[in-house]
């Protein structure tokens, strides 16, 4: 197995584990805690998944690209705090955003699993003009899953689902 392959299929490993265990993060929450935005201009956490439900919309787009259009493609930032109040995640049932974020993983890491090892270093261009490979942006997908993880751990009820929030 070459270094790319194992990189990407470690990478489609923790997806899959994060497919499993953020959805059972995200029970404890009552439809009003997952409702609940800690601040003005503050996402609730069920924006939090929907923004992730985002992320995977666009890295899905940018995985299937990279294989059939000519390298470098354009790293195209979107407008994130647009995207989450359009898709109106604030008025969907937890349980529906949570849904969505997982058909939409399950096909990233089929779509990774399925990447030649030789595109895995597959350039994309960012807009500061550095380059990052598939691989990179793959690895970036799940530091980004992990980043909002923990600002959801921030606005976890205490007591199960109690509205009540750690401080």
């Amino acid at each position: 197995m070459l270094k790319g392959e194992m990189n990407v299929k470690s990478t489609v490993v923790e997806l899959n584990e994060w497919m499993i265990k953020l959805p059972k993060k995200l029970e404890v929450f009552s439809e009003a805690a997952a409702s609940n935005r800690p601040a003005p201009k503050k996402w609730s956490p069920k924006e939090i998944v929907g923004h992730l439900c985002d992320s995977a919309i666009h890295n899905l787009q940018r995985f299937i690209n990279v294989q059939h259009k000519k390298t470098p493609l354009v790293l195209t930032p979107y407008k994130q705090d647009e995207w989450v109040e359009l898709q109106h995640y604030q008025d969907t049932p937890m349980e529906e955003v949570v849904a969505l974020w997982r058909s939409l993983n399950k096909q990233i890491a089929s779509v990774l699993l399925h990447i030649p090892t030789e595109k895995h270093m597959y350039q994309f261009e960012l807009k500061d003009g550095n380059f990052v490979s598939l691989e990179w942006l793959a690895k970036d997908y799940i530091a980004h899953l992990k980043h909002h993880i923990k600002q959801i751990d921030a606005q976890m009820p205490l007591g199960g689902k109690e509205d009540e929030k750690r401080t």
